[in-house]
């Protein structure tokens, strides 16, 4: 009965040191570093360009970061493809707005060489 007894407090132990590390305590703002203590590795890292997305699929998170900070913090894949979407309308905005001011100056320029 005794080593029945020390066999389950051995197992209860282990569970708790082996549990799955939380995201309750992952924040914006948080370095790669503080995130890999608090939920550990990801099974997958992408990069977008502007962010890079560490997948979390058995806690079905998704954490984006931005110039190496958390910058979201995304809890289902419908959420992650919104956000994906949303920052893809917003960058080809950026983008087009940046062409159209060049081309101003271009043809501010051109104007000038002609005189």
């Amino acid at each position: 009965m005794k080593t029945f007894f020390f066999i389950l407090i051995g197992l209860f132990l282990t569970a708790c040191s082996t549990s799955p590390k939380g995201f309750s305590g992952i924040k914006t703002g948080m370095t790669k570093s503080e995130v890999l203590s608090l939920a550990g590795e990801p099974t997958e890292k992408n990069h977008t360009g502007i962010a890079e997305l560490w997948v979390y699929p058995d806690s079905d998170r998704t954490v984006i970061f931005r110039k190496d900070t958390v910058y979201s913090i995304m809890t289902s894949a419908e959420a992650r493809m919104d956000s994906i979407e949303s920052g893809i309308k917003k960058t080809g905005k950026e983008i087009k707005e940046e062409a159209e001011d060049m081309g101003q100056k271009l043809d501010s320029l051109g104007r000038k060489l002609k005189e």
